[in-house]
């Protein structure tokens, strides 16, 4: 009886140790390669994969095009919170044909829209900033406050620019995740208490 009821703490702090660490649920995962377009809504924007060189990782997302240039997601449920990454390339000094430098101003926005809402600014990323001006640069945005809810989509946009092949920019490896709502380590072991009481008791009650 010993060992089941070391087997069953063990297992125990097993779950509490589990549990305090997976936290964030994955719920969007977009590399582009392909583009699983039914998470998608595009304006002026396409998947291209070459230059290699000029890319990140495989295909990206690249924004071209005459009038507003944009991407938006579905909608997910983050009325528990979550975390919005991406990587980000603006077209710089050093530019091409496919990334022609932004002019100062045109920058782009990232947004949020909650229960098919007007579009929020989660983040105004300047054209001019050196992170992502010819680099390849990781934006992480915390989801909180109004965003928080169960119908919670997104978008990139740039409303101005130069016209059709100025301007570029581009996104990739796009994630998106909510925070699970878990019991505390605490609240287990709390549990864990309760059930060795309980079978102590049955085993004095045999006894």
């Amino acid at each position: 009886m010993k060992f089941l009821n070391s087997a069953f703490i063990g297992l125990l702090v097993s779950s509490c140790f589990f549990v305090n660490v997976a936290n964030a649920g994955l719920i969007l995962e977009e590399d582009f390669d392909p583009i699983t377009s039914s998470n998608w809504t595009l304006s002026n924007a396409s998947v291209i994969g070459s230059p290699a060189s000029e890319l990140f990782d495989g295909n990206a997302l690249h924004f071209s095009g005459s009038g507003i240039r944009s991407a938006s997601t579905n909608s997910f449920d983050l009325s528990t919170g979550g975390l919005l990454s991406f990587m980000l390339k603006i077209g710089g000094t050093n530019d091409t044909s496919t990334f022609e430098d932004a002019d100062n101003g045109e920058d782009v926005l990232v947004q949020y829209s909650a229960n098919n809402g007007s579009w929020v600014n989660l983040q105004i990323i300047d054209t001019e900033d050196e992170l992502f001006k010819d680099n390849w640069g990781m934006v992480n945005l915390s989801i909180s406050g109004l965003a928080m809810t169960d119908n919670t989509k997104f978008q990139w946009v740039q409303a101005t620019h130069s016209g059709s092949n100025w301007d570029n920019w581009a996104i990739d490896n796009v994630t998106l995740s909510n925070n699970v709502d878990v019991p505390e380590p605490s609240t287990l072991a709390i549990f864990a208490l309760g059930m060795m009481g309980l079978i102590s008791r049955q085993v004095k009650k045999k006894v």
